[in-house]
């Protein structure tokens, strides 16, 4: 017999259903079918149940496949805050993968950015995040080397590239940064573990210092299912 139970109460159900796990990131939940005889309703009310997790982030899902469970979104602002402390305050445990470090002359972009000689050194470094072990961004990273001659003993897969700049009397203050929704192919795809074709935030941010000084630039790619960005 079919129960009087509103879509808020399932909607309740399921919602409590992920929190605590029982449903987990990534993993189909139940047929609406099947939920529809465990809790004793129509499909229909199943259904906005599921609708309203859908709009809220939740839950997503795949034509033929099912409905999902999302990966947690990280909520993040335009404030100079490391990705490490994003993932923490969102409940993940964060951790790095070093693909590449090295030292370049800067060239006319760079020399630009840092307003430094073209023919400076500076120091670049490209790492994928991950939370959970998931991946949420991959970072390019540039900095003068002059500002931070010492980056090369530094291991970025434990230590958090801002402690760097602080050892080297660094005091940040400011930032500016652009966001824009791009669409990720071929080597981003793979590395935030994605289809091809995903829609993704790229961001640019530049880091200036107490002094005014541009001392970081990083260009970053972040799955944009994944990511609630607060430009203030």
């Amino acid at each position: 017999m079919e129960q009087n139970h509103s879509a808020k109460y399932i909607y309740d159900i399921i919602r409590s259903s992920i929190e605590n796990g029982i449903y987990v990131y990534g993993q189909p939940i139940p047929p609406e079918r099947t939920l529809a005889d465990l809790y004793l309703v129509s499909r229909m009310t199943i259904r906005k149940a599921t609708d309203l997790l859908v709009n809220e982030g939740l839950l997503y899902r795949k034509q033929g496949k099912g409905t999902f469970v999302s990966l947690p979104r990280l909520h993040a602002s335009n404030a100079i805050t490391s990705t490490k402390k994003y993932l923490e305050d969102n409940g993940l445990k964060p951790s790095a993968n070093v693909f590449y470090t090295g030292i370049r002359t800067a060239g006319y972009k760079y020399g630009s950015i840092f307003q430094i000689d073209e023919h400076a050194q500076i120091y670049q470094l490209f790492r994928q995040r991950l939370g959970d072990g998931i991946p949420y961004t991959i970072e390019y990273t540039y900095l003068p080397l002059s500002y931070v001659p010492n980056i090369e003993a530094y291991d970025f897969a434990q230590t958090s590239l801002y402690l760097c700049l602080k050892d080297n009397g660094i005091t940040l203050s400011h930032s500016h940064q652009t966001l824009d929704l791009v669409l990720v192919n071929q080597p981003q795809s793979t590395l935030l573990a994605v289809p091809d074709g995903t829609s993704a935030f790229m961001r640019k941010s530049t880091i200036y210092d107490i002094n005014d000084r541009a001392v970081e630039y990083t260009l970053s790619y972040s799955v944009a299912e994944k990511y609630v960005f607060k430009i203030s």
